[in-house]
């Protein structure tokens, strides 16, 4: 039993909620909580069909880099490890190049309004350059990978920035605070 109360001692001094009289009534005051900002509007089917076209697209884009990638880091390799960099660039020209076919009819900018939809259109105009960029890697990537390879950094650079506007103009700003919206 004494220990039980030595619990309670301590409980009270440590607590002084639990210490304090209920019997006389005290003002209190009441937080109210900072208002919930509106979760962003659902998205319209023509919205759903842009980023689904652009989820292929983008499978696309990464086998760009990658063939890319293997001729910029076999350029002080031997000739043989080079050429077959410069061939494996251009098989995978060809395959990105029909991700982005497939992928980029879905890719309507008309699915957004006003300064949406300028953005959404400046993705598929640098898309639609670097498709036609592909044909002519297919073609010419065994002779010049190095060229083609420098003409495709360009306008993977070109539609990286698009695309990263758009994404950026996608996201709700989480930097507002409640009372800023």
């Amino acid at each position: 039993m004494r220990a039980g109360s030595v619990v309670m001692v301590i409980t009270l001094v440590a607590n002084p909620l639990l210490a304090q009289d209920t019997t006389t009534r005290k003002d209190s005051v009441v937080v109210v909580p900072a208002p919930v900002p509106a979760p962003p509007p659902t998205p319209t089917i023509e919205q759903i069909r842009y980023m689904e076209g652009l989820k292929t697209v983008t499978r696309g884009v990464a086998q760009v880099r990658d063939g890319v990638n293997r001729v910029v880091r076999t350029e002080k390799a031997d000739s043989l490890t080079r050429r077959r960099a410069a061939r494996r660039m251009g098989g995978l020209c060809g395959t990105a190049r029909s991700f982005i076919v497939s992928g980029r009819p879905k890719m309507q900018a008309t699915a957004y309004a006003d300064s949406m939809r300028l953005l959404a259109k400046q993705v598929t105009v640098r898309l639609d350059s670097l498709s036609s960029a592909l044909t002519v890697c297919e073609k010419t990537a065994a002779r010049d990978p190095s060229g083609v390879a420098t003409n495709l950094t360009g306008r993977l650079k070109n539609y990286d920035d698009a695309l990263l506007a758009f994404r950026t103009a996608l996201k709700p700003d989480s930097s507002k605070t409640a009372s800023q919206q």
